[in-house]
């Protein structure tokens, strides 16, 4: 039985006080409602769900959407009592029902279908909220907690979509940084471009501000030129300052959702990883693609230890986003990660600390898109 506290503000008074017929139909109503809301909420994830896995290919994604599918199902069937809601469904007199509508205008895409569908459950879950709250305030916090999760799956589903054919085919990633470089922090950027680099990242830790947002917008020149990504490592307002595509943070600095505040919602962030529940994370708290690593000790990551290669595969099993395994990543060590599922690269001083910095990002680009075409089975 859906109980009914006492408004005084009503006209009507307590439920309870109704005749018995007003307060069954009063309930009858009450609980089509929840039935008719409740599916509407659970048909809209299911379909971002589906969406999701076999239109987009991901895997995590979906997860996520089939957990908030459950966990309202879950709720729902918390309220329902002794009599299940479709007992109160009636479809015939449904003010909804196909016959009673003017045609259904189609989708203008399968990104139509998408966002149709995550708008969908965000409307529901709104109804069942403010339902919930007069019926039972402890279902309507519940009902709030999962409507935000919605929000933030929401943002990081669409945000990746839009964003990830800005990475879709980057394999190899650069950092630059100017002590460790054979050359100057230009000289090695253009080189790396050159022999096939399509990220770059300025990684200056020591480098004052005036100085660093000069060698950024020179970097972004080449980095434009070439067609090729600029990153600017921690510095949110050098990213923003100097043009770049976009930041890459560390677990300690602000979170991606709070950098895209500064940035705006074309700028590509990336988050560094150092295990599967900060991988799992990642995307929704706003990252565009996450750092592996160390996977191996490394001269630009010597306060931290290595992860080892086990964390290749297990960071991709909690997240669809691009996914660079970064770590002492060398001509003697790449076969391996690559065996280890990585198909994307993060490397220092193996290209710029090189005798001929564009052969060394040659023999990498060429490898990676190698090992690319073993995997598709393209010859």
């Amino acid at each position: 039985m859906i109980s009914h506290p006492t408004s005084p503000d009503s006209p009507d008074g307590d439920v309870r006080d109704r005749a018995p017929l007003e307060a069954d139909l009063f309930e009858a109503r009450t609980r089509r409602l929840l039935d008719a809301v409740g599916n509407r909420l659970e048909e809209a994830l299911r379909v971002v769900e589906d969406q999701l896995r076999f239109r987009h290919g991901l895997h995590a994604a979906p997860r996520a959407w089939r957990e908030l599918r459950h966990e309202a199902a879950a709720l729902r069937r918390s309220m329902t009592g002794a009599h299940p809601l479709p007992l109160s469904r009636d479809v015939a007199s449904d003010p909804g029902h196909p016959g009673r509508t003017p045609q259904v205008t189609p989708h203008l895409g399968p990104d139509a279908v998408l966002q149709a569908n995550v708008a969908r459950a965000r409307e529901a879950i709104r109804s069942l909220e403010e339902e919930y709250r007069r019926i039972d305030p402890q279902a309507g916090r519940s009902a709030e907690r999962l409507r935000y999760r919605i929000y933030a799956h929401e943002s990081a589903a669409l945000g990746f979509l839009a964003r990830r054919e800005k990475l879709a085919t980057a394999r190899l990633y650069v950092l630059v940084t100017s002590h460790l470089a054979k050359g100057t922090a230009e000289q090695v950027t253009q080189s790396a471009l050159e022999g096939g680099a399509q990220v770059i990242q300025l990684r200056e830790k020591e480098m004052e501000g005036r100085e660093f947002l000069a060698l950024a917008e020179r970097l972004r020149a080449l980095t434009h030129a070439a067609g090729a990504v600029l990153i600017i490592n921690d510095r949110v307002e050098i990213a923003a300052l100097s043009g770049a595509d976009g930041v890459h943070l560390g677990q300690g600095d602000i979170l991606p959702l709070a950098a895209r505040r500064i940035l705006g919602p074309d700028a590509i962030i990336g988050l560094s990883t150092h295990e599967p529940a900060e991988a799992a994370r990642a995307a929704v708290e706003g990252a565009d693609y996450i750092g592996v690593g160390p996977i191996h000790l490394t001269k630009t990551k010597e306060h931290r230890e290595a992860v080892g290669l086990g964390y290749i595969a297990a960071a991709k099993e909690v997240s669809d986003l691009p996914a660079f395994a970064i770590g002492s990543v060398t001509r003697k060590t790449i076969d391996s990660v690559l065996e280890a599922g990585a198909e994307r690269v993060a490397i220092c001083t193996g290209v710029i600390a090189e005798e001929d910095v564009r052969a060394a990002a040659e023999f990498y680009r060429t490898r990676l898109d190698a090992h690319a075409r073993e995997r598709s089975g393209v010859e």
